[in-house]
Parts: C-alpha cells; sequence; structure tokens
C-alpha cells in the first residue's frame, strides 16, 4: 500500500489519547498512541471494493507495537501498510497487517494487528 501523507504528533493529540485511555498526560507518547495513526492508515485496504473485506464481519484480534526509538510530540511521521498474511481457518480469516512508522531519521517503530473476518454464515 502507498504511504500515508506525514502527519504531525501535536502535544494536544498525544493528551488527548492518553486522558482517552485513562493515563497521565506525562508529555510522552503513550506506548498505544500509534494505532491512532495505523487503523486510519489501514483504511485505503479496508474501503478497497478490490480487496474484498467487509468490515461488518470484522473483529480486532491482536495489537503489537514495536518502537526502535522514541516518538516525541512535534515529530512527522508516515505510516506503511503490508498485509503480511491472510490465514482461512474454519471458514474464517485472520487478516494480518504490518504498519512502518517512520519519521525523518527512518523506521520508529512498528504495529502489528491481527483481524479476524467471519466466513459467511450461509
Amino acid at each position: 500500500m502507498p504511504t500515508t501523507e506525514p502527519v504531525v504528533l501535536t502535544a494536544e493529540s498525544v493528551t488527548r489519547f492518553a486522558e482517552a485511555v485513562g493515563l497521565p498526560d506525562t508529555g510522552s507518547i503513550p506506548p498505544t498512541y500509534l494505532i491512532s495513526l495505523t487503523l486510519p492508515a489501514a483504511d485505503r485496504l479496508i474501503d478497497d471494493p478490490d480487496f474484498g473485506l467487509d468490515w461488518g464481519r470484522v473483529l480486532h484480534r491482536e495489537q503489537r507495537f514495536a518502537y526502535h526509538r522514541d516518538l516525541r510530540a512535534g515529530d512527522a511521521v508516515t505510516c506503511t501498510v503490508t498485509v503480511e498474511s491472510i490465514k482461512t481457518v474454519a471458514g474464517s480469516d485472520l487478516l494480518s497487517l504490518r504498519t512502518a512508522v517512520d519519521d525523518a531519521e527512518g523506521l520508529a517503530a512498528e504495529v502489528w494487528t491481527t483481524l479476524f473476518v467471519a466466513g459467511d454464515p450461509q
């Protein structure tokens, strides 16, 4: 998938995220903050009719984060989503996505998302 346009991590967005998940606002990027960027980055895939994902059958199954260096408010980042695998299990699919989060220095973090896509109930 194409890389997103750069997004600046603002102090306001970090504060709002921390408050929403019940963390104190320390000025640091909360560990799960990147989901607010990586999930929208996958919208192009999710909304692609050729890919055929029925969002009504999707259940978020797992999320993993790997930070290669600290990100701070003011940093501009881009996201590149890659489909790592699609596995069919008992008529349902497990979709694994990897999103690379890059800043001016290169790869800053990686986020893995696993989605369970229920099979056709016919």
